[in-house]
């Protein structure tokens, strides 16, 4: 299937590795150009030498307001335009109430909720010069259920949610539109730490996974470019599950 998307302009935030990457990388391969964005510089560099020439990166801190502004300004300066947004950002860091103070839970409010509140506003007026806007929010299977010992998570990415279906109605008649994916247990680096304090971890959770195994990066990005696209045109306000069929929830 044809996307059709090719030379439109995406961006894709937190993306120099993980699903990020993974987005960035299945709308290249659909012939779109396709700005990423991470803290890290090297890491930057060596997504975009991979990605190719209709990739450009910028160094930007998420959490930072007066980062995603200037990104978004020099997006407006280069490209004119935005056909389409990825909002990403890696995930706040786990543990149980007790041990989590305010500072964690400031830091992660700014990195999971206002990241997308600013990535988003700063975004409109280039969306609305495309003829075919869209905006996709990566969040989690804990919007769906919480994850133990991801209170942060848990609590922070049904905001995010909340935030997206509002939004489903007040900007539909600017023709934007609006969903979420929402990933289960994906190959990232962030699942790796999470699983990694033994191997009987990993098998419990491979357990309640239906189709027996965790994701791989790779099947995530093509369904987000599919979302993303035109070809998804009457797809709005929905939260789209990526998780093996671990959730067996009814809603």
């Amino acid at each position: 299937m044809d996307l059709n998307i090719k030379d439109r302009v995406f961006l894709v935030t937190a993306a120099s590795k993980g699903l990020g990457f993974s987005v960035a990388k299945s709308l290249i391969d659909e012939g779109a150009r396709v700005i990423i964005c991470s803290r890290n510089e090297e890491s930057l560099k060596n997504a975009t030498s991979l990605l190719g020439e209709n990739s450009s990166y910028y160094v930007v801190d998420l959490s930072k307001k007066d980062d995603v502004q200037k990104l978004l300004d020099s997006i407006t300066t280069k490209f004119g335009r935005l056909d389409g947004l990825f909002v990403n950002a890696g995930g706040p860091p786990p543990g149980p109430f007790s041990r989590l103070i305010d500072e964690d839970w400031r830091k992660a409010f700014e990195l999971t909720l206002m990241s997308a509140v600013w990535l988003t506003r700063e975004s409109l007026s280039l969306l609305r010069k495309s003829d075919a806007p869209s905006i996709l929010y990566s969040t989690s299977i804990s919007v769906k259920q919480p994850i133990d010992n991801l209170l942060l998570s848990n609590a922070l990415r049904p905001a995010v949610i909340g935030m997206m279906r509002t939004l489903a109605g007040e900007l539909a008649p600017d023709g934007i539109r609006l969903n979420a994916i929402c990933p289960g247990y994906i190959q990232t680096e962030r699942v790796k730490e999470l699983l990694s304090a033994s191997q009987a971890a990993e098998e419990a959770i491979i357990t309640k996974i239906p189709l027996g195994r965790i994701g791989k990066p790779e099947e995530f990005g093509p369904v987000c470019a599919f979302l993303l696209s035109p070809r998804a045109s009457y797809v709005h306000g929905s939260l789209f599950l990526i998780d093996g069929g671990m959730y067996q929830g009814m809603m």
